[in-house]
């Protein structure tokens, strides 16, 4: 289901069981909570997301330029995880096992360590 630029669009929780989803540039959108079970989620552009915690079950997670997450501890079980330009983020330490993790443009985080399949 794609629903790129629906600024207009806020709740989204009716969309937990859709298999793809992609909600890129749907600025009014911030509770998420409901999309852990989606397979493939872009959240790309979606700055009002601040709270990634319910999407660790998610296999593919493209958050590129939600400036508003800073806590991506969650995450570690995502197998592709797209964090460029999360200005916000600074501690990617639990983010171990993620198979494929970009980090490009995050300027928070110092210490690349703990992620070394990290493309930053």
């Amino acid at each position: 289901l794609v629903l790129t630029h629906c600024t207009g669009v806020r709740d989204v929780s009716a969309l937990g069981g859709v298999n793809k989803l992609i909600l890129k540039y749907c600025t009014a959108v911030s509770d998420v909570s409901a999309l852990g079970t989606v397979e493939t989620l872009d959240l790309s552009y979606c700055v009002a997301v601040t709270d990634v915690s319910a999407l660790g079950g998610v296999r593919a997670l493209y958050l590129s330029y939600c400036t508003g997450v800073s806590d991506v501890s969650a995450l570690g079980g995502v197998e592709t995880l797209d964090l460029s330009h999360c200005t916000a983020v600074r501690d990617v330490s639990a983010l171990g096992g993620v198979k494929q993790l970009y980090l490009f443009g995050c300027t928070g985080v110092n210490d690349y360590g703990a992620v070394p399949n990290a493309k930053h």
